[in-house]
């Protein structure tokens, strides 16, 4: 590598008046220059969306809000970027039920925050994260929730959120029965709604649940809610959708998370975000709804926490994350702050991910924006992920000393 000092210098003198030679700068002037991390090293940064493999918890996928895609396959003590060919921005990761080889790749964060990143589509690898396809809907910017036929592989949902400062055609919800060669847009309202959310009926991939959800962002005010959203449910595959309406609550709503209980799949929840923001269960297939709980636990920031997730094996356990992990072990009707305190000290706060083993309901998983936790006792104890480098910066500056300093805000 040439002594850049020198090289530096000779830059310098061409420049000054009278000098005999200009230095041509080119891609090779400084091409042996290497960026190297300067830390920092002991904590992590945001995680959107996780999930695992049931049948063999130790490998786990991780994406974060802009470090890309992260691969476990000892349990989460090491992980390595399975993403850094492509957009490192990650709104939803699923691995196929059908096939652990096959992982989809949802890009651009969904929670939408006005420091949000955008992504380009969609994306699948069908040999464990070792190389990707770019599937398509490069204009949707991000992408929530993807679900998957749970008998059929090749039949996919995906909930495009849409465009964050401008209307967007390419929003809604779409359907490849093809593995991802062909999309067909099956659920769309306008221009300004997207979907918020997408759950499917784990004993009947036909029928399916979505959030639909208007909204923009400017840059001095962000509006969540209008007449376009919903929530809609469709009983053949995505063929047709209807709102459902009864016993929730009327005029403009905001963002709508659902979630369906694996164990009874009658059972559905779902946060509507409205004039009073609550949490609401329906037990017949979303037919009728009963509002349960509009706590601070539940309400909280519904825009940036429109997230549920229901115990495999008991119906009446209910998961919220929020600014913390909150639960329900009574079908809703009330929820409490989780223990967390673990191994790596107090669990972050701001929770967006969480993955529960369906096989073992003990075993869970917890995306925060800072970082990944795991627990082994159905969340009583948490373990700190400390090699996911995905330290989330604002901005940089240094200083003048030598050696000098450098400073960074996350």
């Amino acid at each position: 590598m040439p002594n850049v000092k020198h090289l530096l210098g000779g830059l310098l003198l061409a420049a000054l008046p009278g000098a005999s030679a200009a230095v041509e700068v080119d891609s090779n002037t400084f091409g042996g220059l290497e960026a190297r991390a300067l830390g920092p090293a002991t904590m992590s940064g945001r995680v959107t969306a996780l999930d695992a493999v049931a049948e063999d918890p130790l490998t786990i996928y991780v994406g974060s809000a802009s470090g890309g895609l992260w691969k476990s396959i000892d349990g989460g003590v090491t992980y390595e970027p399975i993403f850094d060919d492509h957009i490192q921005s990650i709104g939803a990761v699923r691995v196929d039920p059908t096939d652990s080889e096959v992982i989809w790749v949802g890009t651009g964060e969904g929670w939408t925050r006005n420091s949000v990143s955008i992504g380009d589509g969609v994306y699948k690898s069908t040999d464990g994260g070792e190389s990707w396809s770019h599937l398509g809907l490069a204009e949707s910017e991000r992408i929530t929730r993807i679900v998957i036929d749970p008998e059929d592989g090749d039949r996919v949902f995906v909930c495009a959120t849409g465009q964050l400062w401008s209307a967007n055609e390419e929003r809604g919800v779409y359907r490849t029965t093809d593995g991802g060669q062909s999309w067909e847009q099956v659920l769309a309202v306008d221009a300004d709604t997207g979907c918020s959310d997408l759950a499917v009926d784990p004993q009947d991939g036909d029928i399916l649940y979505a959030g639909m959800w208007q909204f923009r962002r400017y840059p001095d005010f962000f509006e969540s809610g209008g007449p376009g959203s919903g929530l809609y449910r469709s009983r053949d595959g995505g063929d047709t959708w209807e709102e459902l309406t009864e016993g929730l609550p009327e005029g403009d709503k905001g963002r709508i998370a659902v979630a369906v209980a694996p164990s009874r799949p009658n059972v559905v929840y779902a946060i509507v975000e409205a004039e009073t923001t609550a949490l609401y269960r329906s037990d017949d297939l979303g037919g009728s709804w009963t509002e349960l709980n509009s706590s601070f636990n539940v309400a909280a920031r519904p825009f940036y926490f429109a997230y549920l997730v229901v115990d495999p094996l008991d119906h009446d356990r209910v998961y919220k994350p929020g600014f913390s992990l909150t639960i329900s072990v009574d079908g809703g009707r009330s929820f409490s702050n989780m223990f967390t305190s673990g191994l790596g000290g107090n669990v972050h706060s701001d929770h967006h991910a969480l993955w529960i083993n369906p096989t073992n309901v003990h075993e869970l998983i917890l995306g925060t924006d800072g970082g990944a936790y795991i627990s082994n006792d159905q969340g009583n104890h948490w373990r700190f992920v400390g090699a996911l480098p995905l330290s989330q910066f604002y901005h940089v500056s240094h200083d003048m000393k030598y050696p000098y300093n450098v400073f960074g805000g996350l």
